[in-house]
C-alpha cells in the first residue's frame, strides 16, 4: 500500500496496461493554452517533444490531458520543500529529473471532473512505450511513507539519475534549465 500523492489516498492498484498497436503518429499543430505554452517552454528540447507527442496521442483517443503548468521545472529550494513534504524521494542537493526540465506533469480528469484513472494508465503505457516514463505505478519511499505519483511523466531514454547526476551534460542542462525558468516563469 502506498499513498498516491496526487489523488491524495491510499493505493495498492496495478495501473500497467499492455497497448500493442497503438503507435500510430499524432497530428499536429495542437491547441495549448498560453500557460500550457509557456511551460512546454521550460522544458528540456526533447522532453519538450515527446510532451507534446503524449498529451497529441492522449488527446487523438479522446483523453483530455493537459500539461500542469505549475509542475515543470523545479529550483533546488523547491526541491527540498516537496522532499521535507514528503512528497519527492529525492534528498536535498541530488538533482532530480524536474531541476532539469525532463520531468513533467499532466491533469486528465473525467467528465465529471475527477481525475482519470484508467486514462493515467493509458498515457503512461503510451509514454512507456515511447521511451518515457510514467510513475504512477511505482511506489517512492519519501521520509513520511510510500507515495505514488500518478501524475508524473520523465523522458531520459536509457539514462538512469544516478548515471546522469555523474555526467557533465547534467550541469549544463540543469543551468539551461534553471535559466529557461528565469526568462519563461
Amino acid at each position: 500500500m502506498a499513498w498516491d500523492i496526487f489523488f491524495q489516498r491510499e493505493t495498492d492498484q496495478d495501473f500497467s496496461i499492455d497497448l500493442p498497436g497503438e503507435s500510430k503518429a499524432v497530428p499536429l499543430p495542437l491547441q495549448f493554452s498560453q500557460a500550457e505554452a509557456r511551460a512546454l517552454k521550460l522544458l528540456e528540447p526533447s522532453t519538450q517533444s515527446f510532451a507534446i507527442e503524449v498529451i497529441g496521442w492522449a488527446r487523438q483517443k479522446g483523453i483530455p490531458a493537459k500539461l500542469s503548468t505549475q509542475s515543470v521545472v523545479y529550483t533546488p529550494e523547491m526541491s527540498a520543500e516537496f522532499y521535507k513534504g514528503g512528497r519527492s524521494g529525492i534528498a536535498p542537493g541530488r538533482l532530480d529529473w524536474h531541476n532539469v526540465g525532463r520531468a513533467f506533469h499532466l491533469v486528465i480528469m473525467n467528465d465529471r471532473k475527477q481525475y482519470d484513472l484508467p486514462a493515467y494508465a493509458r498515457v503512461g503505457a503510451y509514454a512507456r512505450s515511447k521511451g518515457g516514463e510514467w510513475l504512477g505505478d511505482k511506489t517512492i519511499i519519501t521520509p513520511k511513507g510510500k507515495i505514488q505519483d500518478t501524475a508524473h511523466f520523465e523522458y531520459h531514454p536509457g539514462v538512469t539519475i544516478a548515471d546522469y547526476r555523474k555526467s557533465p551534460l547534467a550541469k549544463v542542462e540543469y543551468a539551461q534549465a534553471q535559466a529557461r525558468a528565469k526568462k519563461y516563469a
